[in-house]
């Protein structure tokens, strides 16, 4: 009995160690059996390490979307494991954990900043906060986050709740500090479907547009 318990923990702590000497790129190779995320070098263990040149492929005929360079550290939970992540000047964090008996996949903590640009407003300002995403089966079972808009043009930036519809796809309507409905915002893969009213808008530019104006923001 005492052989068999030694045994054990032996192996235990063999298996454990190993992990630190498995290289990323190996696990990842195993693990990422889909298309939509590649990269160039992944350089690490489980634990910590970088990835490089990440992109992400809404479908075999777009363009591939760059998101850069991040370094990760990951832990391992009773439940799955959990990897702390950021690019390189922190414009983007976030946390990602598995749960290993349901294979939800949970996007927690995440903040990213990014501009956008328009042919009509210039460039948009956008900033997500997303408290916790939930993944299921590749598709999104709850969310909790927000996201901010803003321009040279906007008499105010815009803020509103995000909701995650069916087929991937995410919107959120934002509001102003009079909590009066400005923009509508519709995440789709691949792009971006962007609708503002115009008095939005420092100058009154109603007549010659209407009430509202549309953009769509390829990814």
């Amino acid at each position: 009995m005492i052989r068999f318990v030694i045994a054990f923990v032996v192996i235990v702590l063999f298996l454990g160690l190993s992990l630190f000497f498995v290289p990323i790129d190996t696990l990842l190779k195993r693990v990422n059996t889909s298309s939509a995320v590649s990269y160039s070098l992944a350089e690490g263990n489980l634990f910590n390490g970088r990835i490089n040149d990440v992109s992400y492929k809404a479908s075999d005929d777009a363009m591939p979307l760059a998101l850069g360079d991040y370094f990760y550290e990951g832990n391992i939970l009773f439940t799955g494991i959990k990897v702390a992540f950021n690019n390189e000047d922190s414009s983007t964090v976030g946390v990602i954990k598995t749960n290993f008996f349901n294979g939800d996949l949970h996007l927690e903590d995440f903040v990213t900043e990014a501009g956008y640009s328009t042919n009509g407003l210039g460039m948009l300002g956008l900033k997500i906060n997303i408290d916790k995403l939930t993944l299921n089966d590749g598709s999104c079972s709850h969310i909790s986050g927000t996201i901010s808009l803003s321009n040279d043009s906007f008499a105010e930036s815009v803020k509103g709740d995000l909701r995650c519809l069916e087929n991937n796809i995410y919107e959120v309507k934002l509001l102003n500090s009079s909590n009066v409905a400005m923009a509508t915002m519709i995440y789709k893969p691949g792009f971006i479907d962007l609708e503002i009213e115009t008095s939005i808008l420092k100058a009154d530019v109603s007549v010659f547009l209407g009430k509202r104006m549309g953009f769509t923001i390829p990814l």
